[in-house]
Parts: C-alpha cells; structure tokens; sequence
C-alpha cells in the first residue's frame, strides 16, 4: 500500500493502471501508423515525422476516454477485472463506447480545426488500443502477481471478522493462507509458520492478549520484511476502513491527523466554496427544470428544510428539493427503504441522480457543512445510533458533506447494521481525510451520479 497525504491506495491497482496506460498508448501509435501506411497510396503516404505530433494527440484520447470508460464500468475493481476475462461482456463494452466517442471526438476537432488524419488511422488506433488493454488484461496476473498472503493471528470473533472484511473488500488481492491461535504448541514460532507460508502480511486478530508471549516472534517477522499489523491498522491501511466492533479510545486518542492545523482547515473552507460555487453555476438551469418538474407533478413546496447533526453535535438547516410527498413522515420519522411507496415520481428519478441533494451547497456555502465528509443525520436517528453503535460520535469530528467515503464505498444505508457498515468508512475519512482525498471522492461521485448507485 502506498500513502499520499494521509490516504492509502493500493500499490498494485496504480502498476496495472499505468501498465494499461502505457500500452494502449504505444500500440494506438503503432496500430494507427501502421493501418495509415497501409490504407494510403505510396504516393500519398505522409512523412512519419509528420505524423507522430496528431498520432500521439489521438493516442492521449484513446488512453483518457478508454480507461474511463473502463473505470465506469469497474474494471479496475480487480476482482471484477478477472471475472470478466471468461465473457468479456464489460470490456467489450467499454471498447465500443471509446471508439465511438473518438470518433465522434475527431469529427469535432476536424469540423472546427484545420486537423486531418490519414485514411485508416482511427481504425488502426482504435485496433492498437484494443490489443494494448487486451495484452495487458490477459496478463494480469503477471503484472500483478498472486494474491498476497496474510497469516492471521488468533481464531476468534476478531480474526472472523479481519476475513470477512478480506473477501468484501480486498478484491482478490489477498488471501488468508491460515488462522492459527498462537497458544497452541503445535503452532510453534509464529516467524518460522509465516517464513513457512510465505505469508507478506502477518495480522495479530486475537481476542485476548493476555499473557500473550509471540509479541517477539511478530518483531522478527517485520524484520524479516513481512507486514505487521493489529487488525485495526490491517483494515486501514488496505481495506480502508476501521472496524467498529474491536476499535479501542487510544487509536484515536493518539492520533495525529485528528488535530488538523489552522492551514489545512482554511485550505479545505476555500476548497470548499470554490466546489460548492462551481456546482452552483453549473447546474442553476438545471436547478430551474427540476424545481419545475416537482412542482408540475405534485402538491407542495419546491424544496425543503430539515434538521440535520453537523460538525461537533450542532444542529443546523439541510436544504434538499422534495423528493416525497407532503404526509410522508405523518406518522414520525422512518429510514427510507427500497422502492418507497412515499416517493413522488420525480423524486424518484432526482433522488437516482443525486439532483436532490444539489441545494446542499447553499449549506456548504454558509459554512454549515463540506462538499466532502460524512452523510449528515437527522437528531432523531443519531440518538438512536449512539446507543447502539460504539464511537459513532466520531462522525461528529469533522463537517458532514455532500458527498463522503462512506457514500462511494457502501450502498445506501437504510438500518442500523448499513449504519454500522458505513461508520467504518466514515472513521477512516475522519482520521485520513484531506484534499487530496477529497478529490478522489469528488471523482469517483461522478461514476456514482452517471450510473445511478447509492441511491434510494
């Protein structure tokens, strides 16, 4: 894993990525060369020279558009990436989408600038690209290598716990090659068990370190250049989450990253109203046309206000347009549910492209929340999952946002498990936050809004 600005991501999703990146581009440069040479008359063929400012013009479009494209339809979730190599159904798809949008890309700049490519170039560097992201993806595995393995220290409820969290959200990237309690005699040294499997992660998951006597065996597996963690600092630092059910006062008691300084909170307010103002520009005629379209299809306001947990337990005023009708809470609060029969027919359809959460920057703007931080919280269900959910106040650390980890990382939450589920994100935002996870969030928003997800 590598860390920038407090954010992990995973070392190898970034090799396959810029391997990708660089493949498409060298074989759209050569596929489209090669096919213009072909398809063009001897007399006619342009000088290479000549060529190659336009080729590498065209080979940045394909690498832009066909990795989007691929990001889009989650085929650098690498789990995802292997299952498709059997059918190939997504990257085809995504291979159809590029060249169309290339192409039409091309005739723009060609109507608008003086730019001609020679007969055959889009085709050669559409097949270029194709083979490219094809040789790349059907050694994946060689470029990535196998699974890593992780030795787990303890057989209780918290190592139970460290693999389920490995097959959610480890993407095929690691595999649990043993779970051994190390009170056991026949375990022996615990260094000798993980040089014996070639374990590159070694986790201590026990339930009870009392009288715990292998601390100096983990000791010699980092200094034998495995990776030592608690479960804790596993599930940050790779899967990206802290875990709730075995999170301890002192993991955050110590830390850091929760003090921000007065530069960083002033980086993320500018940040903010720079985001909030931008999206405000941007959408104002949409704004107009859905307010409209709520009020054509049913009775009551246009927008709403509604009470929301901000930034240290304060409440404050959520603005979002109405979505359901007008007695949807006549019998008192509810979480929402799937196909709610509460929903209005345009609610529906602004709630599936986030629309209805776009007066939300009216909040950021005033200062209320971020564009970026954890889903705010009526009073009601904050009460209520305080109670049953340890640490949950530890939202309250930080601005809720618009957007949040939690929101791309998990479905919508619609009870107290999902609330569960998704405060593990939330924890690791609040400590590993910062802009230029922000942006990241920012960015994979977009998938999330284009495709529909995380809505209900």
């Amino acid at each position: 894993m590598l860390r920038v600005f407090h954010h992990y991501f995973s070392a190898k999703k970034l090799t396959f990525f810029l391997a990708e990146s660089s493949a498409i581009a060298l074989a759209c440069v050569l596929g489209a060369a090669g096919c213009a040479w072909m398809v063009a008359p001897e007399s006619t063929r342009p000088p290479l020279l000549e060529l190659v400012p336009r080729l590498l013009g065209l080979s940045a479009a394909f690498v832009l558009t066909f990795q989007f494209t691929l990001y889009l339809l989650d085929l650098y979730d690498l789990r995802v990436a292997a299952e498709d190599r059997q059918r190939g159904y997504r990257f085809l798809k995504a291979a159809g989408i590029t060249t169309a949008l290339v192409g039409a890309g091309m005739l723009a700049v060609a109507l608008l600038y003086p730019v001609r490519l020679p007969p055959g170039t889009l085709l050669g560097g559409a097949m270029g690209a194709l083979a490219g992201t094809l040789t790349v993806r059907a050694a994946i595995r060689a470029v990535l290598g196998a699974p890593s393995a992780v030795l787990l220290i303890g057989d209780g409820a918290k190592a139970r716990a460290v693999l389920k969290a490995i097959e959610e959200g480890g993407e095929g990237s690691y595999r649990v090659v043993a779970m051994v309690d190390p009170r056991r005699d026949e375990v022996g040294p615990l260094d000798e068990l993980a040089a014996r499997l070639n374990a590159e992660y070694v986790v201590q998951a026990t339930d009870d370190m009392r009288g715990a006597n292998w601390v100096d065996a983990l000791l010699r597996c980092r200094l034998a250049g495995r990776r030592v963690y608690d479960s804790t600092g596993f599930c940050e630092r790779v899967l990206r989450r802290i875990p709730v059910q075995h999170l301890r006062a002192s993991d955050f008691a110590f830390a850091d990253e929760l003090t921000p300084s007065p530069l960083r909170r002033a980086c993320k307010r500018v940040f903010d109203i720079l985001v909030a103002s931008l999206l405000l520009v941007l959408a104002s005629p949409l704004l107009v046309l859905v307010a409209l379209a709520i009020k054509l299809d049913s009775k009551g306001p246009v927008s709403y206000r509604q009470e929301r947990v901000g930034l240290g337990g304060r409440a404050y005023r959520l603005w979002k347009f109405r979505s359901m009708r007008t007695d949807a809470e006549k019998d008192g609060a509810v979480w929402a549910r799937a196909n709610d029969d509460r929903v209005t027919r345009v609610g529906r359809f602004i709630r599936k492209t986030r629309m209805d959460e776009i007066p939300q920057v009216f909040n950021v703007l005033v200062g209320d929340m971020s564009f970026v931080g954890p889903r705010p919280e009526r009073p009601v269900f904050v009460e209520q999952l305080n109670k049953q959910i340890p640490f949950y106040g530890l939202r309250e650390a930080v601005k809720p946002g618009i957007t949040g980890w939690a929101q791309i990382r998990y479905p919508y939450g619609a009870s107290v498990e999902d609330a569960r589920n998704k405060l593990e994100f939330d924890l690791y935002y609040v400590k590993n936050g910062s802009l230029f996870l922000d942006l990241g969030i920012i960015f994979h928003t977009v998938r999330h809004v284009l495709l529909g997800r995380g809505a209900r």
